[in-house]
């Protein structure tokens, strides 16, 4: 006998036509909606890790900061004097609301060639019972390689040399750099301010392993701790569009040679900032950070890091 071939009737065509796309909709949505986490999750990571890493360096920068010398600029208005301090510059200890005093900038003390070694190739000793006003003893150094390390690090431009001195600052809390009133350490004379003033960061050579030269005949008292230095820094946002900020690292500038942040070499740490706010207290110095991370049209995502520096 033969048997009859029965096929699908229409509505069960219709029927399956209707599953398989309802199926291939819930299907696309689910993709979709897994690469959006995927998007947003690597965009979150992304501005997270930067964020993180971008801090982290800013602390260890700031780890190095040379007491009083730590402080905040509005680089918008720029010439900076004394008489202007409140306006376009306050010291990061006074500061108080930092809408206007966007960036920070300070002298760092040379950690490199001091930690180099098993032990410190500058020992921030100084023997004041018989420092001149030409020289001082600092026990326990060994500044030639000190000289190669900072030649190095600046490429030249500081090498323990009296064309290319580096920086002393005595550091006593009860320092004065002179006789008479006036004359404690501050930034309106380490040229950070007005580079033409510069009167109590003095300018060293090398006369031996365990010997630093002034090089400018000016009044000076030596005490027995001070930090060796051979370059300021300055973070800087720099604004892309209104709240959006590249912050840019400047570095290998000379104060106590006359030179401003801008004479230095410049390095962007991280682009499309949103917040960078700072103080100072007590000598810990905090730090917010925020960064933005584009997800596609006008969507961003944002990460923040609060950190603080104890020295």
């Amino acid at each position: 006998m033969r048997q009859s071939k029965r096929g699908f009737s229409m509505i069960e065509v219709i029927f399956v036509l209707v599953i398989l796309g309802i199926v291939a909709s819930i299907s696309s949505q689910i993709i979709v909606q897994v690469y959006q986490n995927y998007i947003t999750q690597k965009a979150l990571y992304n501005i997270n890790t930067k964020t993180e890493l971008i801090s982290t360096q800013i602390v260890n920068r700031l780890s190095h900061v040379i007491d009083g010398t730590t402080i905040v600029k509005d680089p918008l208005h720029p010439p900076y004097s004394a008489a202007t301090k409140g306006n376009n510059w306050v010291k990061m200890e006074d500061i108080a609301v930092d809408d206007n005093f966007t960036m920070v900038e300070w002298i760092g003390y040379d950690n490199d060639s001091f930690a180099a070694g098993a032990t410190p190739y500058w020992s921030g000793v100084a023997n004041y019972e018989t420092a001149s006003r030409d020289s001082f003893d600092t026990p326990g150094s060994t500044l030639s390689s000190v000289q190669t390390i900072m030649n190095s690090l600046s490429g030249g431009k500081v090498d323990l040399t009296s064309a290319k001195p580096a920086a002393v600052l005595f550091i006593q809390k009860s320092n004065r750099y002179k006789k008479g009133a006036g004359g404690e350490y501050d930034p309106t004379c380490m040229g950070l301010i007005d580079p033409t003033q510069r009167a109590c960061i003095f300018r060293v050579s090398m006369n031996s392993d365990t010997n630093l030269s002034f090089e400018d005949n000016k009044t000076k008292i030596v005490t027995e701790r001070y930090k060796l230095a051979w370059s300021a820094y300055a973070l800087v946002p720099e604004e892309n569009t209104p709240n959006d900020y590249n912050l840019s690292l400047y570095y290998n500038y000379q104060p106590w040679n006359g030179e401003v942040y801008t004479d230095g070499e410049k390095r962007l740490m991280i682009p499309h900032v949103s917040v960078f706010k700072f103080t100072e207290n007590g000598g810990v110095i905090q730090l917010k950070l925020c960064a933005t991370e584009n997800i596609g049209e006008d969507y961003n995502l944002s990460s923040c890091k609060e950190k603080a520096i104890i020295r």
